[in-house]
């Protein structure tokens, strides 16, 4: 799984600990869960948009752009 992915699973409280092999997780998830799991995806997807994406792009279409993610998938 993707570090960032683990990170965001982990704050959506997907993640509970490692199994009991030691060889990967227990994933114990509600619809609020995922819901949130997916919320913190869509975020960091704007999030490094808006900060780690190295192409200089005018500060309103980049504004615009990350709008329009967010409430393409009703997330504030």
């Amino acid at each position: 799984m993707n570090e960032r992915f683990r990170e965001l699973a982990e704050q959506a409280d997907i993640i509970k600990r490692p199994n009991v092999s030691g060889c990967g997780w227990d994933y114990t998830i509600s619809k609020h869960q995922f819901e949130e799991f997916a919320e913190l995806i869509v975020k960091e997807c704007v999030r490094h948009f808006n900060e780690d994406y190295q192409r200089d792009f005018d500060t309103l279409w980049r504004e615009d752009l990350s709008k329009s993610i967010r409430e393409h998938f009703g997330i504030e």
